[in-house]
C-alpha cells in the first residue's frame, strides 16, 4: 500500500510540473499576456504596453537609423550573474549613447520582466518564432542572431559568444556576455 501511495504522489508531482524554456512558451501564457504580443509592422509609433515580435532582418534594417545600438537578447527571469534588471541595460545605453533593443528569446517567466516595467521605459521585443523553422528556443534564437549578424541561417555552426550585441549603424562592433564597466 505504501508503494502505491508513493507512486501516486510522484505521479501527481510530475504531471503538475511545467517545463519552461524548451520552446517559446507562448501557449503557457495567460490570455491577457497573449493579447500584449503583436507582430511588428513598423518601428513607428510603438506602444510600450505591447511586445513586438520581430525578425533578425527587421531589427538589422532598423539599426541603420542609429549611430550606435545595443541589442540585448535575453531570457525572462534569468538568474545568472550576467543577467541584470532591465533598468541596468537602459541606464547603460542612455549613458553611453546607444539605442537599446530588448529582445526576449521566449515568453516563459514573462511576469519577471513585466514586473520591472515601473523601472524602465524601453520597448520590449520578442523573436518572431513563426518565421524560423524550429520550435526549439536554442535553434530559433541562433537563427534570429545569425540573421541579425547577416550570416546564413545555420544555427549548428554558430558558437555562443554572448547575448549583448553592440552595433555602429548596422555594422557589428562586438558581442559580449556582460555589460562593460562604465
Amino acid at each position: 500500500m505504501k508503494k502505491i501511495f508513493t507512486a501516486t504522489i510522484v505521479s501527481l508531482i510530475l504531471t503538475s510540473c511545467s517545463i519552461t524554456g524548451l520552446t517559446n512558451d507562448y501557449s503557457k501564457l495567460k490570455e491577457e499576456d497573449k493579447a500584449k504580443i503583436v507582430t511588428l509592422e513598423s518601428f513607428e509609433n510603438l506602444d510600450t504596453t505591447k511586445i513586438y515580435k520581430i525578425s533578425g532582418n527587421q531589427l538589422r534594417a532598423e539599426l541603420t537609423k542609429y549611430e550606435k545600438s545595443l541589442v540585448y537578447v535575453f531570457t525572462n527571469g534569468c538568474s545568472s550573474d550576467v543577467c541584470h534588471p532591465m533598468q541596468v541595460y537602459e541606464n547603460y545605453a542612455k549613458k553611453n549613447g546607444y539605442q537599446l533593443f530588448l529582445v526576449m528569446s521566449g515568453y516563459g517567466n514573462l511576469d519577471d520582466t513585466l514586473g520591472q516595467r515601473n523601472n524602465f521605459t524601453s520597448q520590449l521585443f520578442s523573436i518572431n518564432t513563426d518565421l524560423y523553422d524550429s520550435r526549439y528556443r536554442t535553434a530559433y534564437t541562433r537563427m534570429f542572431e545569425n540573421e541579425l549578424l547577416k550570416k546564413d541561417i545555420d544555427y549548428k555552426s554558430k558558437e555562443y559568444l554572448g547575448h549583448l550585441f553592440f552595433f555602429e549603424g548596422s555594422r557589428l562592433d562586438k558581442i559580449v556576455n556582460d555589460l562593460p564597466k562604465y
